[in-house]
């Protein structure tokens, strides 16, 4: 067949038109069962929170209004009269010239709008004496004063974060649409590939990328994923690819032009219709990407460099769509390389890994390109991947893909 071989842009664009007419599936879940889910509904606060008028001190509640005149000289004095918790449903009133005890998160009392905390007066026999004016609303948290009612909490397409649900659920939500992750398969496809807990056997090697890939999926939050090793027989990837149970397969090998490589023809057989046949990218060219129904398939080489650098500029991408995540998706920032890789032949992509470290407001990259040392620490340090197109230029900013798993931080010891 003949190969079709597109851009990166133009790749992430086919697959997100895919996504967009075969959306993930939608269910209402409980909140405690929805972290990490990405919410399928613009989601606003039932009532607001609070729905009355609190402390925001342990203290006394009383009216400000009777502590305009005090002072060291003529204190205001009022009777404490009971104690309200935040337990407390509607607290009787108070009369001029009482205050009630109060706990931090208590509701105030009708004929009272401030609060005095414990440590700032003296109180005697049941006496309190206040030495200074307070003002209305002193140490009070207003009705809404979290969250009014009718204020939008989260918005369709953005994740459900521990503070979402919190506020979602102070403000009369018990459940939330959200979109169920898809479950995925990961094929590593070799006849010399073993799985990682088999005896090592002689001209054999463990399925290395099923970690890379397997690994990096269930870091964005894609919690059901399969993995395995698929013998390289045509028959046999054709009948792993026919389960129907997935919503997303990647495989990684046999995307060559070898007599050997079966991935495209046993996709074909299996269903799938290639939404492209190749890439203009390097690593990865012979990438590809199919669909059948709702399915979607990433075709990767065996490479693990390749397995490495395709996952991050366009799986990854992809998965975020397929949870229902809108924008922002990982995507390109700008950096500014210290050293300029060699430009991509014409019309054509190179990724380039990279360390990063900021200067001022600006990230500089420093690419990786000794190839004398050895191939794996490339994945081991990237901290990102350098786009360097046929017009890149010396002193330009660069678009980078950031490898947010590689980011570093301060050591305890």
């Amino acid at each position: 067949m003949t190969i079709e071989r597109i851009s990166r842009d133009h790749a992430l664009e086919r697959i997100r038109h895919h996504i967009r007419e075969h959306g993930p599936r939608m269910l209402e879940v409980p909140l405690m069962d929805a972290l990490g889910l990405v919410c399928a509904q613009d989601l606003f606060a039932a009532h607001s929170t609070p729905a009355e008028t609190r402390s925001t001190v342990d203290g006394y509640a009383l009216s400000s209004q009777a502590t305009k005149s005090a002072t060291e000289e003529t204190p205001a004095l009022f009777t404490v009269s009971g104690q309200i918790r935040p337990s407390t449903a509607a607290p009787a009133p108070l009369e001029p010239g009482q205050a009630a005890g109060i706990l931090t998160g208590g509701p105030l009392p009708a004929g009272t709008d401030c609060v005095v905390t414990a440590e700032s007066v003296h109180v005697e026999d049941g006496r309190l004496a206040l030495t200074r004016p307070l003002s209305p609303q002193e140490h009070v948290r207003p009705v809404g004063g979290d969250l009014k009612a009718g204020t939008r909490i989260v918005r369709r397409g953005d994740d459900l974060t521990p503070s979402v649900l919190a506020a979602l659920a102070v403000s009369g939500a018990q459940r939330a649409k959200a979109y169920m992750p898809p479950r995925v398969l990961a094929l590593a496809l070799g006849n010399e590939l073993d799985d990682l807990d088999a005896p090592p056997l002689p001209g054999h090697t463990p399925a290395d990328n099923l970690l890379l890939v397997a690994g990096l999926l269930r870091r964005r939050d894609m919690p059901h994923v399969a993995a395995g090793v698929c013998a390289n027989d045509l028959e046999v990837i054709g009948g792993q690819l026919a389960a129907q149970d997935y919503q997303c397969i990647v495989t990684t090998g046999g995307t060559g032009p070898g007599q050997r490589d079966f991935i495209m023809q046993a996709a074909t057989s299996a269903g799938f219709t290639p939404l492209f046949g190749g890439l203009c990218v390097t690593p990865g060219k012979s990438m590809f990407a199919a669909v059948r129904g709702s399915t979607l398939l990433f075709a990767l080489p065996g490479t693990p460099w390749a397995v490495f650098a395709l996952m991050h500029a366009l799986v990854l991408p992809a998965v975020c769509w397929l949870r229902g995540r809108t924008l922002p998706v990982p995507g390109p920032i700008l950096a500014r390389p210290q050293i300029v890789p060699p430009a991509a032949q014409l019309g054509w992509e190179r990724l380039v890994p990279c360390t990063v470290s900021a200067l001022g407001a600006e990230l500089q990259a420093q690419p990786l390109l000794d190839r004398t040392r050895e191939a794996r620490l490339d994945m081991l340090q990237a901290q990102g991947l350098l786009i360097i197109s046929d017009k890149a230029e010396a002193g330009e900013l660069l678009p980078m893909i950031p490898i947010w798993e590689s980011r570093r931080g301060h050591r305890l010891d």
